[in-house]
Formats: structure tokens, C-alpha cells, sequence
């Protein structure tokens, strides 16, 4: 396919150095000749080669304290599940062939460090192969600050009760303003790259969400994306397991 993109930005695609005026360019390529070139970027990097891992999202509240604007999981008089459901589940997805669980829940009210500690200690306790991957940063910042805990104590904690990856959910888009907007009671962007490398520190792989289609900018977009790559690319950087979008 004949591309219109200029050489000096496909090179630096492939050096994985492109600049925020490029990638605002990239956003004027026709979309399938964008694609041709992130499929050749994906191929050198990591062949043909698909993996992907059995799990099962197990949410133990929609209880929540939160405003997100966007919000329609929040219910602050329905559930939380007791330790024995959250087993059962576990169970279930073993029985499945599940190797992985996923347990985030929304933000109690009166978070109690123990007991997260103690969903994933019980799961470990009965399901020791299971691989444990909780607890996004905004619960993190919420379990630290209700606890009087740094966030480096609190994932520690965590860490050594089993938890072995993180969410990167509550990223939204990586800007001050848009947060102001649609979620102005969670944690800024700054306190989300602190729990989130913090936890790669401390040996914790992260995932690395983007929720966009609202009222974010063009330049914002690719400033979220940008700053992704920035925590990748710092000294303390162990690996980020995924980038995963999510548009509205």
C-alpha cells in the first residue's frame, strides 16, 4: 500500500520515538494505511505469535463513594460479597480453566485494609496457582489514605497477601482538566503515576487503560499516550502488561 506518511515519522515509529507534533499528524493519515504501519510496528516487535490468559472478573462490591460522571456501576445499597462468594467464584473459574482472577469493586466507604488483604490471602490459601490481579489505583490511593498508609506501604501489604499484577484502570484520560470534568473526586493524574510506579518498584506489572469519546481533545489523547510511554521507559520501569481502550 502506498502510504502518505512521511519517512521521518515512520522511522521514528520504529524507533519508538515519536513526538506528540508527529503523532498529531498520524491522526490525519487515512486510518488504514495507520493501521498497515502499527501491524508492521507489531509484527517486529512481537511476531504473529497470540497468547491470552483464562480469567475472571470478580467484582466484591458496587458500593461506592465515588462521583464519576460516567458511572453506571455505582449502587450504594446493593452488594458485597462475603469471602466464602468470593471463593466460590474462584472455584468456579478454576473449574473452568480460568489461571487468572480479576477483583476490583468500587470505593467502600469504610475501606479496611485488612480485608482486602484478606480476599486475596483466602484465595491464595485455596487456590495457590491462581494468578491474583487486583485492586485498581484509585482503590489503592483510597485503601492508603482511609488506612493512614503510604501508597508504597499499602501495595507492599498487598503484595505480600498475593496480589501479583494491577489493574490500570482509573486512568480515563491523563489530564487534570478532563478529570475536573467527568470524575472530579478521583485521583489526579500525577497520584495515578505514583501508585502505578510505585507498584512496578516494588515488582507489580500494571495494565494501562484509556477511556476517550467525551470531552477530551485530540492533543490530550495523545498526551495520555505519551505519558504511558514516559512510565514505561522510566528506570523503574519493570513491564506493563497491557494498554487497553475503551471508547464511549
Amino acid at each position: 500500500m502506498k502510504t502518505t506518511i512521511p519517512d521521518d515519522i515512520i522511522q521514528q515509529a520504529y524507533e519508538g520515538d515519536v513526538t506528540k507534533k508527529n503523532a498529531l499528524k498520524l491522526l490525519e493519515v487515512p486510518p488504514l494505511q495507520l493501521f498497515s504501519l502499527a501491524d508492521e510496528l507489531r509484527k517486529q516487535a512481537v511476531g504473529d505469535d497470540v497468547t491470552y490468559v483464562v480469567n475472571r472478573n470478580i467484582n466484591f462490591t458496587d458500593r461506592c463513594i465515588g462521583n464519576c460522571g460516567f458511572c453506571a456501576f455505582r449502587n450504594q445499597e446493593n452488594y458485597l460479597l462475603e469471602k466464602s462468594d468470593i471463593i466460590r467464584k474462584t472455584k468456579e473459574a478454576v473449574e473452568l480453566g480460568a489461571t487468572e482472577v480479576c477483583i476490583q469493586g468500587g470505593l467502600l466507604e469504610d475501606a479496611n485494609l485488612e480485608f482486602y488483604q484478606n480476599i486475596l490471602s483466602s484465595i491464595k490459601a485455596n487456590y495457590p496457582d491462581i494468578h491474583i490481579h487486583a485492586y485498581s489505583p484509585m482503590e489503592i490511593f483510597h485503601l492508603a489514605k482511609k488506612n493512614g498508609l503510604s501508597i508504597e506501604s499499602t501495595i507492599k501489604r498487598l503484595k505480600n497477601s498475593g496480589l501479583e499484577t494491577m489493574p490500570g484502570t482509573a486512568a480515563e484520560i491523563l489530564s487534570d482538566r478532563v478529570r475536573e470534568i467527568i470524575c472530579p473526586g478521583k485521583l489526579n493524574t500525577l497520584q495515578w503515576e505514583n501508585v502505578i510506579t510505585t507498584a512496578h518498584r516494588l515488582g507489580i506489572a500494571t495494565t494501562a487503560t484509556m477511556m476517550y469519546g467525551h470531552v477530551e481533545t485530540k492533543e490530550e489523547r495523545i498526551d495520555h499516550i505519551l505519558k504511558i510511554r514516559e512510565i514505561q521507559q522510566n528506570r523503574w520501569f519493570y513491564r506493563i502488561c497491557t494498554f487497553a481502550v475503551h471508547a464511549l
